[in-house]
């Protein structure tokens, strides 16, 4: 037995108001005066029991009176239908219908989010007037958006119809919860949720730690199975992740890419084409084969033909589910770097023609020469990198120049014998060691090199071994430093270091860009090394942002940029969004909404200069397919309920309004106990009435 207006019993503390009224006049005295005793003798003890009776019966009676008026006025309900007692109770009712990816999927009975608009619509077909209902979807950012009860039932089923398929993972703790919300507002005391969905394993994932009853008030939930899991589905192949290995990119050199692609069915794939396109034109393909419950990596590549913002994709054939043959990422191919060359003409001679070597125009940075670091300092705020081969450097300097890179720049700074250039490493949190020269018969040469790092990615090709050298200078002296990463080592120390601070790169150099010191002005090393090491310091630390759908995204705004206040972002269908730079201690950032859709974002200044690129991508979980055993959805179901025993699940290929009726139509007991409360009054008055009789006889 239910009862609809619950609260209602707190009055059952009143049926204690006749026993406290009875025991009150028991304790009364009654002062009777008599001329004689004979009248005492007359009372027989036959009457005494008969009042004693009718007290009793009085006491009753009117207990019950009170005890039946309160259960009428708290409705109670039993699911069974009595003769005149059967109604049907109006019912707020929510529908949550599962949108996500995996009800693209097709069966025997058609694409399963048709057959969940379906099931939808049969339930509420069950409906009568009176009640009302709020339609949900399971999968999106923001399902309670503009939700509420409507009684007019053409208004859900448009929004039935309307109901498209997301991106998004299906979560049905998010739409528990959204549920809650609807249900604080409800009108009707009879709550209903039905739950309609193919049942991914991901469905009713929530943290571990989260326990907490999400939905708290007293509904019955039914759970409608679509489909009959993997039963009668196509091939299913998901490209689940896409990583550009390309650390530094230039027009017309080829982006490489690896793709990691999941056969997510129970045959085996043969022969699956990989596609690579760049801003949606194809530039390439491979083929895998990827055998049942697998996942196979492939690496495509194709040179870019132009600088600016590029939308990366990898995709395979259609199958299944298409909305996750498709990976996204962005690459910025960056303009021609604005450089700074500090140090007299004798220091940056070597450096500056190893930035205009012949055949490098393409990537050829605009150079500007100082003499001292001072007088680069007011151009600071233009400058990509600055590169420091002599010159004089105060402590002021290094601070200004530790600032620049922690707000995204790029130094590369060589060794000198004076302090000057120490005093910048030194700033950047280095320690450098006077200079050293080589005391033993062979000059240094370098012992190994960190060929993974992007600085030296496909320079040294044919080999990964750190320890293989093609080529070394012979190192006479040097001024080794520690407290960064190593890059190239030596006998006599680190050659080559790197420290990441902020936002921004700084790399240091033991030995001066001339040939005091060393042979490193004359190896083919020193020019690869200046031009990659101009791009590498001007590319962002966040080049290429990865998002989740619906996930918001703050990214610092590169050194170049940082004078602008507003930006232009051009999501993945073409709409144009302005978004304001937020000023933070740590420097200007972007926050980048949370996106409905997947693709790539292009951010660019309001004179489409190419700032940053976003990725969006869908969850990896709806390529999976997998799914709940109907006891384990409903075990899984009842540890987010606070009625637990009011979870089942239902086929949606049986009837549903069926369903519907059964739980719905039930009889209301009120009139009953309206009855029964006149009927105890008609005989307490009964009661009564006897008693004065007799008292009169």
């Amino acid at each position: 037995m239910n009862f609809l207006n619950p609260f209602v019993l707190i009055g059952m503390a009143a049926a204690g108001i006749p026993l406290l009224l009875h025991l009150l006049n028991l304790r009364k005295l009654r002062v009777v005066e008599f001329s004689t005793l004979q009248f005492l003798h007359e009372l027989q003890q036959t009457r005494v029991r008969k009042i004693r009776i009718q007290q009793i019966l009085l006491l009753i009676l009117r207990t019950l009176i009170i005890i039946c008026a309160v259960f009428a006025f708290a409705r109670p309900t039993i699911p069974s239908t009595l003769p005149l007692l059967g109604i049907q109770q109006r019912t707020s009712v929510v529908l949550l219908i599962d949108n996500s990816a995996s009800m693209e999927a097709a069966d025997q009975r058609g694409v399963r989010l048709r057959q969940a608009k379906s099931a939808a619509l049969s339930i509420l077909d069950g409906l009568k007037d009176g009640d009302e209902v709020a339609v949900l979807p399971l999968a999106g950012p923001d399902p309670t958006h503009a939700v509420s009860f409507t009684r007019t039932f053409a208004v859900a089923r448009d929004e039935i119809e309307r109901l498209a398929l997301s991106d998004a993972r299906a979560e049905l703790p998010a739409a528990l919860r959204h549920a809650q919300l609807l249900l604080d507002d409800a009108s009707e005391a009879h709550r209903e949720i039905y739950v309609i969905s193919d049942a991914q394993a991901s469905l009713t994932v929530r943290p571990p730690a989260d326990t907490s009853v999400l939905l708290r008030s007293t509904a019955t939930v039914f759970l409608v199975r679509i489909g009959n899991g993997q039963d009668g589905l196509e091939q299913n192949i998901s490209v689940d992740s896409l990583h550009v290995l390309t650390a530094l990119f230039q027009p017309d050199r080829p982006i490489e890419v690896e793709t990691f692609v999941r056969n997510g069915s129970t045959r085996d794939a043969s022969g699956v084409i990989v596609t690579l396109a760049f801003d949606g034109v194809r530039v390439a393909q491979r083929a895998v084969d990827i055998p049942a419950g697998a996942t196979r990596s492939t690496v495509i590549s194709a040179p870019a033909q132009r600088r600016g913002m590029v939308a990366v994709s990898t995709e395979v054939e259609n199958d299944a589910i298409d909305r996750d043959n498709t990976r996204y990422a962005g690459v910025l191919i960056p303009p021609r770097a604005r450089v700074a060359l500090v140090g007299a003409p004798s220091d940056v001679m070597f450096a500056r023609t190893a930035l205009r070597m012949p055949g490098t125009e393409a990537d050829q940075p605009t150079l500007d020469v100082f003499p001292t670091l001072a007088a680069v300092l007011p151009s600071l705020a233009s400058l990509d990198v600055v590169i420091v081969c002599g010159g004089d450097a105060r402590e002021s300097d290094a601070v200004a120049i530790r600032q620049f890179v922690e707000g995204g720049g790029g130094v590369l700074v060589f060794a000198s014998k004076d302090e000057s250039t120490s005093r910048i490493a030194t700033a950047m949190g280095m320690n450098v060691t006077e200079p050293m020269a080589s005391f033993v018969r062979e000059p240094w040469k370098f012992t190994s090199v960190e060929r993974a790092h992007p600085l030296f990615q496909g320079v040294f090709k044919g080999t990964t071994d750190p320890k293989r050298i093609v080529e070394s200078p012979t190192i006479q002296t040097m001024r080794a430093a520690t407290g960064g990463q190593g890059l190239i080592q030596t006998a006599g120390g680190t050659f080559l270091m790197e420290v990441l601070r902020g936002n921004g790169r700084f790399l240091y150099c033991a030995v001066p860009p001339t040939m005091a010191w060393s042979t490193l002005p004359t190896t083919g090393l020193f020019p690869t090394l200046m031009v990659r090491s101009v791009l590498y310091l001007m590319m962002p630390r966040d080049q290429g942002v990865q998002a989740l759908l619906g996930e918001p995204v703050s990214a610092p705004i590169p050194p170049r940029y940082v004078a602008q206040k507003t930006f232009r972002a051009i999501d993945a269908t073409g709409i144009i969004q302005r978004i304001d730079a937020v000023p933070l201690p740590s420097g200007a950032v972007l926050r980048i909404p949370g996106q409905e859709r997947t693709g790539v974002i292009k951010v660019s200044t309001e004179d489409s200069n190419a700032v940053m690129t976003v990725a969006v991508n869908m969850p990896t979980d709806e390529s999976q397919l997998t799914y709940l055993e109907n006891e384990t959805w409903k075990t899984s179901v009842r540890a987010m309920v606070t009625a637990p025993d009011l979870v089942a699940v239902v086929d949606a290929g049986t009837s549903i309004r069926d369903e519907v009726q059964r739980a719905r139509t039930g009889s209301e007991l009120w009139p009953l106990f309206i009855a029964l409360a006149l009927l105890f009054a008609l005989t307490e008055m009964a009661v009564v009435r006897f008693g004065a009789v007799e008292k009169a006889a």
